[in-house]
């Protein structure tokens, strides 16, 4: 009986390393697509001409909000990357892909 104790807490202890490890790899690739789509945004602000004010009065959010999600020190939430797009007249597009994919 000891045995299948030590046993499940073993697999236990490896199974949250191993999701520990998997939210990290998730965390870190959506730290990336975020930046990359605030990135285009920000370029697509800039060929509007179109101010953070403007932005931020349009979402209506605070513009010191827009600022931190330009500058990354924010990350914004799909539903305001979204007003975000939508206050320049787009829209995100996601797709659902395999991993391999993505690379």
């Amino acid at each position: 009986m000891q045995y299948n104790i030590e046993s499940y807490i073993a697999e236990k202890e490896a199974r949250e390393r191993r999701v520990l490890v998997y939210t990290e790899k998730i965390q870190e690739r959506m730290l990336y697509h975020s930046s990359e789509i605030i990135k285009k945004l920000v370029e697509e602000r800039h060929r509007q001409n179109m101010t953070q004010q403007e932005i931020a009065d349009i979402m209506g959010v605070l513009p010191s909000n827009l600022a931190r999600f330009e500058s990354g020190s924010r990350i914004p939430t799909l539903v305001v990357l979204e007003k975000y797009a939508n206050a320049l007249g787009k829209h995100i597009d996601i797709k659902i892909c395999d991993f391999k994919e993505q690379e």
